[in-house]
């Protein structure tokens, strides 16, 4: 058993010696942005599919934070950086494509707060070697990521839900046909 043990402890400490560090600069680079909430995440990483899958988690207002790979809020100049010796975080070999959020609040809260996803540019796709140490994920500024463009944003938690009275005259409906089909 004891052998077994050290097995695992090399094999766990070989692991972590070939992991990168990583750290993020969100460069929102607008005063306006200052002291909102930003989430960073890594697909592939917690269970992170795609942006599309988070972007409608975020619209339908569910909890995407056990999908976070980092967070924290911009500063008074709308700007997010975290080295990675800071962070915490680190990766094993392999191409990771990360995206930020960024919310229109210090804290996002459903049905208050609106968001902007920043993705695709080429610094949010990294790849991490056997001999990488530390990598950064980093985003444009305010005006190259259309920030700026009101149609950037949307709103957070406020996925359409039918009134009540539609969903009354649906099920009167429905009772009407049955009712209907009865009688022939």
């Amino acid at each position: 058993m004891k052998k077994l043990m050290i097995i695992a402890a090399s094999v766990m400490l070989a692991a972590v010696t070939q992991a990168a560090s990583v750290g993020w600069n969100i460069a929102a680079g607008n005063t306006a942005y200052g002291g909102c909430a930003y989430q960073l995440y890594v697909i592939g990483q917690n269970g992170v599919e795609s942006v599309a899958a988070i972007a409608a988690m975020l619209v339908a207002g569910t909890d995407t934070s056990e999908y976070v790979f980092g967070s924290g809020a911009l500063n008074a100049s709308g700007v997010g950086s975290v080295t990675g010796t800071a962070s915490g975080k680190t990766l094993g070999e392999g191409t990771y494509e990360s995206f930020a959020v960024i919310f229109d609040s210090a804290t996002p809260i459903a049905g208050e707060a609106q968001f902007a996803v920043v993705s695709g540019a080429a610094n949010l796709t990294k790849t991490v070697g056997s001999s990488t140490a530390s990598i950064t994920f980093m985003t444009g500024n305010a005006s190259s990521q259309g920030f700026l463009d009101a149609g950037k944003w949307q709103s957070y938690g406020t996925a359409p839900v039918p009134e009540p009275t539609s969903g009354l005259l649906m099920l009167l409906g429905m009772a009407g046909l049955a009712l209907r089909r009865k009688r022939a």
